[in-house]
């Protein structure tokens, strides 16, 4: 008997489509997923299914898929569907058993196999395809035990025992006018949790709390609609598989590559299991593409088209780009290497780059009414965002030439100004440099592991005569030497008041080497040896560097540090390898760019941001009066909202240095997703209000899938239509009632302006509610 199978179609690849062949290479590659001649085929593209298919044979084409191998197998087509049926009213068809194929591979990225079977049920209409449809669907229901939910014929329940454990206890399907045990789901429930990860759905809502928004979501309704009714209504059984039914989502795991990569682009990540990779991977690759393109990007379009959603995407796809493995995006928020901030009106440049804010001397002081006064340059979020980019790339620049120990080094580590040995007496310069340390004297009896300043104080107060200098300077140094540095700080080694003559990195904890002259020592790796001395009287604020042995150069950032060891003498050879480096990126993410002053917010900073001129042009900061320039590894991505203010009257310059890609209302998501609450279809809904939007004002202020995309029951859609959606289409429309009407119809708006609430009960289990009529109404034509 022949097998069913759904395949998976690539959009991008029309002509697999048009000419009817799959390429993968030679029969029995694991691409194929084992059809054979005879076995039938749903075709899947673009999330829904659009035709049937028969196997004719396996054979040999040339192709644009695979040039260097013609292997392919053949189709015929045995029926066109008349409209693409969404994956999610496909895998509620009564025609199929549910299986971890139907509620998870149809609608999520896989690697490796293209092919997946399907069994079919009883009523399949088998060889009769003429009696082929879809309109008919199975209902899946979350139903407390004591509790039976409008269910007919071949409808599912999953039983949950009580409100109070919630804990799932029966997998049942409705046959006959009686449940029975439906076998497959609970052994799919029992194969994906162990008995002793079997949760409650109290406690899946516990652990989504923090990590998964949308399950934290999902649940909640689920919880309040078993509350409110005693059952709630899944309108998309995948989602209740990824929310509920594989419990608690752990780890990606690493499993071996497909045997062949035919099919599969430069991005797919073979080594993860496909339900851990996020959904709509491949429509992100292109906004990846255009960031190695260019470092800055914006994100415009209506609002609710999810952009500041896009750029976690954007950024998970660019990480896999850039390290050929997938990177979470609270991955990248854990290492500090995103930040989000909001443009407003009043948002400054002091905000942004640098600005000086007054600080008190002693806190202390302040309380009782006194304490002085001065002021402090400090770092807005972008030069933040310039010193964390620049350690990567020490980093990465350094393991380059093979040194060891940068790994060390931190954003936050701190430079200090050494002086080994006296002036013109290079012994203990010398001594320092080839045995990889720095060293001081003084108390060279003592092991001072354990000491603090105070016990340092002590000891040299005793070895010197009661009329001596207080050894105040000198217990500064030793203390720093052996308490205040950390290893990844690093050593500028004095020159002259306004030179230095390395540059070392701190690997290596407090020592003492009892009997050798200045024993106090920390081992470092010397990162830079100056052919001449370095003049850093611009890094420093024009602060000449003292006599004293050792001590903090607060003024010195990693960006300064970054430029004295990345450009002298450095060859193209040098340069042309470290782009080859893997230097971490990191990502300023602005939302609504366009509400800020841009002019005066990036002042002389916006020449520095275009990608030709990062790292290769500096300018000098008003404040801190000291060279800036921005990392070629920080990426800038800025999201806004057209029905706010049009790209036309966007900052000339800004526009000349970002590129612009449009985020739309997508209503292919809710065909992934929620495609039909209640009776509403919710992609129809919003495509016909945006269509008269478009025509009564303009496409950008046309109303994003976000505000309908976190619905999932009447009650979720009641809150968004009279709370976010009808408020907003208000504001459009300056309350003009008739052009509000025009939109959402006559039902929901009084002549007055006000909204009219409208019931959402309906009054039969059979009929539809007085809310869902008026609004199915609106995208089928009808005031009836």
């Amino acid at each position: 008997m022949s097998r069913f199978f759904f395949g998976k179609f690539d959009s991008k690849r029309p002509i697999q489509i048009q000419e009817k062949y799959y390429a993968a290479g030679d029969e029995g590659d694991s691409w194929y997923g084992g059809i054979e001649p005879g076995d039938y085929v749903f075709i899947v593209t673009n999330s829904s299914v659009i035709a049937l298919w028969k196997v004719r044979e396996y054979g040999n084409k040339m192709n644009p898929i695979n040039p260097a191998d013609t292997g392919v197998v053949f189709f015929d087509e045995v029926k066109q569907l008349a409209q693409p049926v969404p994956v999610s009213q496909f895998v509620k068809s009564p025609y199929f058993n549910v299986d971890l194929n139907l509620l998870n591979k149809i609608s999520k990225s896989t690697f490796g196999c293209g092919f997946f079977p399907i069994e079919t049920t009883s009523i399949f209409p088998r060889e009769q395809w003429d009696q082929l449809s879809f309109q008919s669907e199975r209902h899946f229901f979350v139903t407390l035990s004591t509790q039976l939910p409008p269910i007919v014929e071949n409808d599912v329940m999953v039983v949950i025992n009580n409100l109070q454990e919630a804990r799932i206890t029966a997998f049942l399907e409705w046959k006959g006018g009686q449940s029975q045990p439906y076998h497959g789901l609970r052994k799919l429930y029992e194969e994906k949790n162990s008995e002793n990860e079997r949760y409650t759905l109290h406690e899946l809502l516990a652990f989504a709390e923090e990590e998964a928004p949308y399950k934290r979501n999902y649940l909640t309704s689920a919880l309040n609609e078993l509350e409110k009714q005693g059952y709630f209504v899944v309108s998309n059984p995948a989602k209740l598989y990824d929310n509920i039914l594989v419990g608690r989502r752990r780890t990606p795991i690493t499993k071996p590559g497909p045997t062949s990569t035919t099919q599969s682009s430069a991005f797919s990540p073979e080594s993860l299991v496909e339900e851990e990779w996020p959904e709509n991977f491949e429509q992100y690759r292109t906004y990846a593409e255009l960031l190695e393109f260019s470092p800055n990007l914006i994100l415009y379009g209506p609002p609710g088209t999810g952009k500041t959603f896009a750029t976690k995407n954007i950024i998970e796809a660019f990480e896999y780009k850039q390290q050929k493995r997938y990177v979470p995006f609270n991955t990248v928020e854990k290492e500090e290497r995103v930040r989000f901030i909001t443009f407003h009106q009043s948002y400054s440049y002091e905000e942004f780059i640098e600005g000086i804010r007054p600080q008190l001397d002693d806190g202390s002081e302040q309380e009782r009414g006194g304490g002085d006064i001065h002021y402090k340059v400090e770092s807005g979020v972008l030069k933040q965002m310039v010193e964390a980019a620049s350690t990567q790339i020490i980093k990465a620049e350094s393991q380059l030439s093979g040194i060891s120990g940068t790994e060390l080094i931190r954003t936050n580590s701190r430079v200090w100004k050494v002086s080994l040995g006296r002036r013109n007496d290079d012994i203990i310069y010398n001594r320092c440099k080839s045995e990889q340390h720095i060293a001081v004297d003084w108390l060279d009896q003592y092991d001072l592991s354990d000491k603090s300043y105070n016990d340092i104080y002590a000891l040299l107060k005793s070895e010197r005569d009661d009329d001596a200098q207080n050894p105040t300077m000198d217990a500064n140094t030793l203390d720093t030497m052996i308490n205040q540095m950390n290893k990844g700080d690093f050593v500028f080694i004095y020159d002259g008041p306004w030179t230095i003559r390395d540059i070392g990195v701190i690997t290596g904890d407090y020592t003492f080497l009892k009997g050798r002259p200045s024993p106090h020592i920390r081992e470092v790796t010397w990162l830079k040896e100056f052919s001449e001395p370095m003049d850093i009287s611009d890094m420093n604020g024009g602060v000449r560097l003292t006599l004293k042995t050792i001590y903090e150069l607060p003024r010195i950032q990693m960006s300064d540090v970054q430029r004295l060891i990345g450009d002298v003498d450095a060859s193209a050879t040098t340069i042309l390898k470290a782009q080859h480096v893997q230097q971490l990126p990191y990502y300023l993410i602005i939302d609504e760019i366009n509400r800020g002053n841009i002019s005066k917010i990036f002042g002389e900073l916006m020449t520095l941001v275009e990608k030709d001129k990062r790292q290769n042009i500096s300018t000098i900061l008003p404040y801190s009066k000291k060279p800036f320039t921005l990392p070629r590894n920080l990426y800038i991505i800025g999201t806004m909202n057209t029905s706010d203010r049009s790209i036309a009257m966007l900052d000339t310059a800004l526009r000349r240095r970002f590129v612009f890609v449009e985020i739309e209302p997508d209503y292919s998501l809710f065909d992934q997703n929620n495609a039909k609450v209640g009776y509403v279809e919710l992609a129809l809904l919003l495509k016909s209000m945006n269509e008269k939007i478009s025509e009564k004002i303009d496409r950008d202020h046309r109303i994003g899938h976000a505000y309908l995309m976190d619905v999932l029951t009447i009650d979720d859609l009641y809150k968004s239509w009279y709370y976010k959606v009808l408020p907003l289409i208000s504001e459009y429309f300056y309350n003009d009632v008739a052009s509000i009407q025009s939109v959402v119809g006559t039902r929901f708006i009084e002549k007055s302006g006000s909204f009219r609430f409208l019931s959402t009960l309906p009054s039969s289990p059979e009929t539809i509610s007085e809310f869902e009529k008026a609004l199915v109404s609106l995208y089928k034509g009808s005031e009836a």
